[in-house]
């Protein structure tokens, strides 16, 4: 019996014994020689056996732990400096030379919002501060916070899958970096050009326009950008959708009284904000307009003004005359929502320009005239360049 005992301890031994060092390990290497992080950054090696079916009891070390550290092949940098870092199985060592640079301070990504439709890819970049070897830009992770929305690889690359909205992330360490994607199945047309100056227009919609297409933002914020009305209007009644379905929200006003000329204004009261708005006159393709929606059921005509005082211009919805001005046309009176585009083009021919240091301004005036009951419904006031 003892005899038996023996043999089993001593093949346990060797058993054990050829787990830290497998007699037929002929080798350990590493996927990078050398590799380059920030302090606070991180890379993961992966250590190779030879042959690759054996095994072996993988011990990793660092000739610096001031300066980088290393854990089961998770490399984190700690301070600037260089290091060794080791993996060893019995006889058998490899190494990586690791760079420890300065520590990254912000992430700033080359687009702060993305419109995809399902299907399509477009690619994030990283601008990493302070700047650092374009190595460490390898060592940015990426993750969707809704992959079912939106997938991102390694490479920044982000490939839409369905309708819905996901944050695409790159960090380094703590330093993190986002970019807000949203996915449609269709996109209105009037939301797929560029140059936007927006007036009036929900967030969701406004969402749909990348955000560098987004030459100026004039919504409505209560301190340089203000809407104002004068002479008896008040809130109208609202039912149903915005023009884009996205909001059940929008602006509606009614007449309340009879005495006298109703109208209501977007009102720029940062001057400098109006610089921007010169291109758009100094434009020479034809491919600028004025949008917005508007819906009615009555026959009254309705005015608008472009720009304001001698730069401004007035033009006409509907089939009579108002503030001494023809007609420009009319749209449909059915109680749904009407698309109307003015060129600026046409509106330049009536005398429309922008300069820079214009005084402070209203953008956009709408006139509903005396008549008690007169409603006014409008949404998606934006000047924009068609494709």
């Amino acid at each position: 019996m003892k005899k038996y005992i023996i043999a089993i301890l001593s093949a346990l031994v060797v058993f054990f014994a050829s787990c830290d060092n497998d007699t037929d390990l002929s080798g350990v290497s590493l996927d990078k020689s050398s590799i380059t992080i920030p302090a606070g950054g991180s890379y993961e090696l992966v250590a190779s056996l030879t042959p690759a079916d054996v095994y072996g009891n993988l011990k990793w070390s660092s000739s610096n732990n001031s300066i980088a550290t290393v854990e089961n092949g998770m490399v984190i940098g700690v301070a600037e400096g260089t290091a060794q870092i080791a993996v060893s199985v019995g006889e058998y060592s490899a190494t990586c030379a690791v760079t420890v640079t300065k520590a990254i301070t912000a992430i700033t990504l080359n687009k702060s919002s993305l419109r995809l439709r399902p299907d399509s890819m477009q690619t994030l970049t990283a601008q990493l501060s302070p700047t650092v070897s374009s190595e460490v830009n390898q060592n940015i992770r990426w993750i969707s916070t809704n992959s079912a929305v939106a997938t991102v690889d390694n490479a920044g690359k982000v490939t839409a899958v369905s309708n819905g909205s996901t944050n695409i992330v790159a960090s380094i360490g703590t330093v993190t970096a986002s970019c807000a994607v949203t996915v449609y199945t269709t996109v209105p047309t009037a939301l797929m050009g560029s140059n936007y100056y927006l007036i009036f227009l929900d967030n969701a919609a406004a969402s749909m326009i990348e955000s560098q297409n987004i030459a100026a933002d004039y919504r409505i914020n209560d301190t340089n950008y203000n809407f104002y009305i004068w002479n008896g209007l008040a809130d109208g009644v609202k039912s149903g959708s915005n023009f884009f379905a996205t909001s059940s929200d929008w602006l509606s006003l009614v007449v309340t009284g009879a005495g006298g000329w109703s109208g209501c204004a977007f009102n720029l009261q940062k001057n400098s904000a109006l610089d921007k708005l010169k291109a758009v006159t100094d434009d020479t393709s034809g491919k600028y307009y004025l949008h917005f929606a508007i819906k009615s059921s009555s026959t009254n005509s309705y005015a608008f003004k472009a720009g304001y005082g001698a730069s401004g211009v007035t033009f006409v919805l509907g089939t009579t005359s108002m503030e001494n001005t023809a007609p420009y046309g009319n749209f449909t009176r059915n109680g749904q929502w009407q698309e109307v585009e003015i060129p600026i083009s046409y509106l330049k021919t009536k005398g429309l320009v922008y300069t820079n240091g214009m005084a402070t301004t209203d953008i956009f005036v709408m006139l509903a005239g005396g008549v008690a009951g007169v409603k006014l419904d409008i949404d998606a006031v934006f000047i924009y360049k068609k494709p």
